[in-house]
């Protein structure tokens, strides 16, 4: 009975290569085009960012039409309007069905308020809210003024609703149904920050308590100061800020984090410092 050859490095390092290669070509995907296969519109949700000083979430609503409903010149067959009620930028698109190549111009800039900015002060523990409310219209027999009592029913893409340093849920409201969007949003500081900024802030109070034993350790002995530990302590001061400001998306000072790490840290340095001139100044003898 003859044995099975095994495959060679050879051959194996071509499949996997051929693996990686087919992971990477771009796929074939409904979400790639303007228009979609289903019989519903799509209502694609974009989540841009968070403007924590201003408590503005940027975003942008795309409309997706059944590719049905699209004539060969790229326009809808009847005028669509999507309509966001509470953006505070311009909340009404139309997709005319007149001109060519609408279908194109899907897209809502939009702007959302968070209903409590003042919240940025648990920062890193925050948790904002806001609230998307949209609809669908469609104009009947061409005449975009008589528009459909009943909104036509759309699908919701929550797809893009990330960005980076937040966790996103997206809760349906009360109204939330099939022809009417209701979505409430929950911004969450990732579990990555929140450790980071607790990790800067023990950071610079063991630094700066650190300082203080040294001072105090030279107050109970009778040594002459050293001027470079007096520079070490004054660069504390202007290291610090430098350090807060690498926490990722941090709000103005005067938060949470500054009171139980950047506050505390810089008092204890500025007190250290003056006790240190003290006994340079006392201490100090100049030939």
């Amino acid at each position: 009975m003859n044995k099975r050859s095994k495959p060679s490095g050879a051959l194996i390092l071509q499949a996997l290569i051929l693996m990686a290669t087919a992971t990477m070509l771009p796929g074939k995907a409904e979400g790639e085009n303007a228009w979609t296969q289903g019989t519903n519109p799509i209502l694609v949700i974009n989540l841009l960012s968070f403007d924590s000083p201003l408590g503005d979430i940027p975003a942008r609503l795309m409309l997706k039409l059944p590719k049905s409903e699209i004539t060969p010149r790229f326009s809808p067959k009847s005028d669509y309007y999507l309509v966001d009620e509470l953006t505070v930028n311009e909340s009404v698109l139309k997709i005319d069905s007149t001109k060519d190549f609408s279908v194109f111009n899907n897209v809502l800039p939009t702007t959302y308020q968070v209903d409590d900015a003042g919240s940025q002060f648990i920062y890193p523990f925050d948790v904002h809210h806001a609230e998307i409310r949209a609809f669908v219209d469609k104009s009947v027999n061409g005449n975009s003024v008589d528009l459909m009592k009943e909104h036509p029913p759309v699908t919701v893409d929550t797809s893009l609703c990330s960005f980076e340093g937040y966790k996103i849920t997206l809760i349906p409201g009360p109204d939330n149904a099939p022809n009417y969007v209701n979505l409430k949003i929950e911004l969450r500081r990732t579990l990555a920050i929140k450790v980071f900024v607790v990790f800067l802030s023990l950071l610079m109070l063991s630094v700066s308590i650190g300082f203080m034993m040294m001072v105090r350790k030279l107050m109970k002995s009778e040594a002459a100061p050293d001027i470079n530990e007096l520079a070490f302590g004054a660069a504390l001061l202007f290291a610090f800020p430098a350090i807060r400001s690498i926490e990722p998306s941090v709000p103005p000072m005067g938060v949470l984090s500054d009171f139980f790490g950047f506050f505390w840290a810089e008092t204890i340095v500025a007190l250290s410092l003056i006790a240190y001139l003290h006994c340079w100044m006392k201490r100090k003898t100049h030939d």
